[in-house]
């Protein structure tokens, strides 16, 4: 039979398609990322600057490197754990660790199995102005070296006045405790622990008749049946006594002439030869010195500089200076006693890349919290300073060559007002060839003033009111510029620590007018923050400097990313 016949054809029906949109435009918006260099840059050493540390050495996980516990003034204890070696450390910072130990303000610790158990146990003393200030704390770790849980112990309470400055060492196979305070008086405690409770009995005429000055702060050795204590007090200056561990005869009284800071903290640290301790002295600008035990007898000290090398140390309220002299780069800093340092860029394989030029700025005496920078006026290089009183200074290098030799330039800031602890920056704000003057305050207003040249040459000034009206800050304003994208940033340092930023179109100066802009992310210092800027090819190399004399860098460039990022 013959196949059906096949069905008809349909017409074929158009297809609809949808038609195809254009995407949307991405919003973008540009924003700094920021990494720190501060390791390589200012503090290769790994330890922070912290003001009135208190530092003790233990081996906390038995790995034949000590760590160092260190007391704080905000009464919290740190862990740095060495990653070099003995003789070259490099320290860092174990977050976290003491978690849990809390001693009020300005704790002072030692370390050590006091019971007997195998574990170690944390003594802390309190200080500052509170109730709580003189006593002695006990803690004990529940948990593990690696992990620790710290538990405040059940101990008999021991008071010694105001600031408790501990100590312990070993005497008849015991550790003893011995407590300094305030008034320099020593207190000995005898260790009666047994394996159930930590037990300090007084000896209340061991150390009767013994003075050692303000804030005596005790490191106690026990050597060959005598016991030797190192006491450093407020002055600075620090104390030796020695007599027989049995408590009989007089005591030997001495003094070390070491050169280190006021309120000196001494403790004992394991040196090159096991049966003979080394001494490391803390004071209140956060300095730290070690000095190796040259003859084994606790009198004679040889500093070794290179124990806590590799950091620069301001000293307080940091406040860091870019400029240029020379065609180089150069640093200014000043700090809380009115002092000025010029650092310069000499980078090389070893060491810091800043060099300190000592000496460069001898014969400017300054009132407290002193900022300088350099520039240049009338071909001469022109050092402006601000500090603690509010007055702007200018001094003028007189010397043709060599040394330089300093000349204050009376009345160049003769019809400018005073500014609270005076920040000043310049920065050519017009692009016309001439600096205008950009200063923050101790209320936080940052205000900027132009000049035109007086009959006798030297300026006079006129504020810019409109360009900087809405800059304001948290108190302490430091200002910092840059310009990039068009823009003018003003970067302004305020009390809490943190940089906020301000920015303008670049034009005529009377158009220039600051508005805030974003902060710079995750950038925050330790209160006082006190930043400079230099900006090259895109990068803004951001130097900051803080209250208690750290000064940190960070390398900042502009990415693009979407508008709702932060």
């Amino acid at each position: 039979m013959p196949p059906p016949p096949a069905p008809p054809a349909l017409p074929e029906r158009p297809v609809s398609m949808p038609e195809e949109k254009p995407a949307p435009p991405v919003r973008t918006k540009s924003v700094l990322s920021c990494e720190e260099n501060t390791a390589s840059v200012f503090n290769r050493c790994g330890l922070d600057v912290l003001p009135f540390v208190r530092p003790v050495f233990f081996d906390l996980d038995n790995d034949g490197m000590a760590e160092m516990i260190i007391g704080t003034k905000e009464g919290g204890l740190l862990l740095y754990r060495n990653t070099g070696s003995r003789e070259r450390p490099s320290w860092k910072l174990v977050e976290g660790y003491f978690r849990g130990i809390r001693a009020g303000a300005f704790s002072s610790p030692a370390v050590g199995d006091i019971d007997g158990d195998g574990r170690i146990e944390v003594v802390v003393g309190t200080g500052g102005f509170s109730s709580d200030s003189g006593r002695v704390l006990f803690y004990r770790n529940t948990g593990t070296p690696a992990a620790p849980v710290w538990e405040l112990m059940d101990a008999p309470e021991i008071r010694v006045g105001n600031d408790a400055m501990p100590a312990l060492f070993r005497n008849s196979g015991r550790l003893d405790l011995i407590v300094g305070n305030s008034t320099g008086s020593l207190s000995y405690y005898r260790n009666k622990s047994t394996g159930k409770q930590v037990v300090f009995a007084q000896d209340r005429d061991f150390f009767r008749g013994i003075k050692l000055g303000m804030y005596a702060a005790p490191a106690a050795v026990s050597v060959r049946n005598r016991i030797i204590v190192i006491a450093g007090n407020d002055r600075g200056t620090l104390h030796i006594i020695e007599r027989s561990a049995d408590g009989k005869g007089v005591w030997k009284k001495g003094s070390l002439r070491l050169p280190v800071g006021t309120f000196a903290s001494p403790t004992f640290v394991d040196g090159s030869d096991p049966d003979v301790k080394d001494l490391v002295v803390s004071d209140s600008n956060g300095q730290l010195y070690y000095f190796r035990n040259r003859a084994g007898n606790y009198h004679d000290w040889e500093e070794e500089k290179s124990f806590f090398s590799g950091r620069i140390l301001s000293g307080p309220a940091c406040a860091p200076a870019h400029g240029e002299m020379d065609g180089r780069p150069v640093m200014v800093l000043g700090n809380i006693y009115g002092e000025l340092r010029l650092f310069e860029y000499l980078p090389s394989g070893e060491g810091l890349p800043w060099k300190e030029r000592p000496g460069f700025f001898k014969g400017v005496k300054l009132s407290g919290f002193s900022r300088g920078l350099l520039t240049r006026w009338q071909g001469d290089y022109l050092l402006i300073t601000g500090q603690q009183d509010g007055i702007l200074r200018a001094f003028r290098n007189a010397a043709a060559a060599g040394r330089p030799a300093w000349v204050e330039v009376k009345g160049f800031f003769r019809n400018l007002p005073k500014f609270p602890h005076a920040s000043p920056t310049v920065f050519d704000l017009d692009g016309d060839g001439r600096w205008e003057l950009v200063v923050g305050d101790a209320e936080g207003r940052v205000r900027g003033f132009r000049y035109e040249q007086g009959k006798d040459g030297l300026p006079v000034w006129r504020e810019m009111e409109e360009s900087f009206r809405q800059v304001r800050v948290n108190r302490f304003a430091t200002p910092a510029l840059y310009r990039d994208e068009g823009k003018i940033y003003l970067l302004a340092g305020e009390q809490d620590g943190r940089i906020l930023t301000f920015s303008a179109g670049v034009g005529p100066s009377k158009g220039i007018v600051f508005t805030r802009d974003d902060d710079l992310p995750g950038i925050r210092v330790q209160n006082h923050s006190s930043p400079s800027v230099i900006f090259s090819n895109g990068v803004m190399d951001l130097t900051v400097g803080d209250y208690d004399g750290n000064i940190k860098n960070f390398a900042c460039f502009r990415t693009t990313v979407p508008a709702g990022e932060n």
